[in-house]
């Protein structure tokens, strides 16, 4: 008996060891490997990054970005502005970035974390390539840890994958890296809207004061009515809150048979819009100007007014030199409920004739 146990003893000594093997384990914590940049290089080199590329499964390059003298912009749309604030947010979260736990070395283990390579066309993460001049980096962005905070990593020429001290916001559209947001001119500001169509059709809503609820129809036909209060409202809302859904230079466009809408503001910011439709886009370009005729002048400058109207003055230049500076040169597509508003024609907003 004592030797059939011994035999038994060795036996299943034999057989945990052998299911050792091939039950998955973790590589070794190292505490030096704990509580560190991910990347120190970046930290050191943050402000000398040139270029970012987003590559998704299948390695799809869906964004890059490069680094101009004075902007970051996209180069899937000809070189629009790319906004600053969401890729500044990522390269310093990915700069300031510190190791939680070393996680699984084993590539078939990758997928569980979001790390696998993503020249798979089924890989889940994403890979963010940061270049500057002195080197390249490829980050996997894998998935957010549950039940606890951070995130799963991989610096792509490392076997171990890490979990992060944070979560980082990568966006895999294009338009998600620009700022959606074209112009934003409040319906309160607005004092005059015209909208002047090809064949000569024109509709023109004015106001004396912003304290006036509703605008003015100019130049209401004989014996018609406004449709509604809404219907002349709603022009001066045009510009409110006008987002992009596309965007392309506006030198590719015929704008030859565009409907032109000019806005006026009260403190004399004007805007001319150009509109058109091209396939099943909806175009818009922008300029902005400040009109000398429409600079608020001092009664009495002694009084100290002066310097207050020059102040305005000096806000209107500003604001026309922002919104310049994003729009010029590009043309917009815009959601149609937008378009539809800017285009109103005269019949549009009247009652229809009554048949006789």
């Amino acid at each position: 008996m004592k030797q059939l146990f011994s035999y038994l003893a060795i036996a299943t000594i034999l057989a945990l060891g052998a299911m050792a093997l091939f039950l998955p384990s973790e590589p070794r914590v190292e505490d030096s490997a704990v509580n560190v940049l991910l990347l120190p290089d970046l930290a050191a080199r943050v402000d000398q990054v040139q270029r970012v590329e987003i590559v998704t499964a299948g390695d799809k390059v869906v964004v890059t970005l490069n680094k101009s003298p004075d902007e970051w912009q996209l180069e899937q749309l000809a070189g629009y502005r790319a906004d600053w604030p969401k890729l500044q947010a990522l390269l310093a979260g990915l700069a300031q970035a510190k190791i939680v736990e070393v996680k699984t070395d084993k590539r078939k283990y990758y997928p569980r974390l979001g790390v696998e390579d993503v020249a798979a066309t089924d890989a889940s993460g994403v890979l963010v390539r940061i270049g500057n001049p002195q080197q390249t980096t490829d980050i996997l962005i894998g998935k957010q840890a549950q039940g606890r905070p951070g995130q799963y990593v991989r610096v792509q020429e490392s076997a171990s994958s890490v979990l992060l001290d944070r979560a980082l916001n990568v966006p895999r559209g294009v338009l998600d890296w620009v700022d959606r947001r074209i112009v934003d001119i409040n319906s309160s500001e607005v004092a005059e809207v015209e909208i002047i169509h090809p064949d000569g059709d024109r509709v023109f809503v004015t106001r004396i004061s912003a304290d006036q609820t509703d605008f003015d129809l100019v130049e209401l036909p004989s014996e018609r009515e406004v449709l509604s209060s809404w219907a002349v409202n709603s022009l001066g809302s045009a510009l409110t809150l006008l987002d992009l859904e596309s965007v392309r230079p506006a030198e590719g466009v015929d704008w030859s048979n565009a409907v032109r809408m000019r806005l006026l503001t009260f403190s004399g910011l004007e805007i001319m819009a150009d509109m058109i439709e091209s396939g099943d886009d909806y175009l818009v370009r922008l300029q902005a100007s400040h009109p000398a005729a429409a600079v608020i002048k001092a009664e009495d400058e002694d009084s100290g007014q002066g310097a207050t109207a020059q102040q305005a003055d000096e806000a209107v230049s500003a604001r026309v030199v922002d919104i310049n500076r994003k729009v010029g040169g590009w043309a917009y597509g815009i959601a149609k409920y937008k378009y539809d508003t800017m285009v109103k024609s005269l019949e549009s907003v009247l009652k229809p004739l009554e048949s006789s």
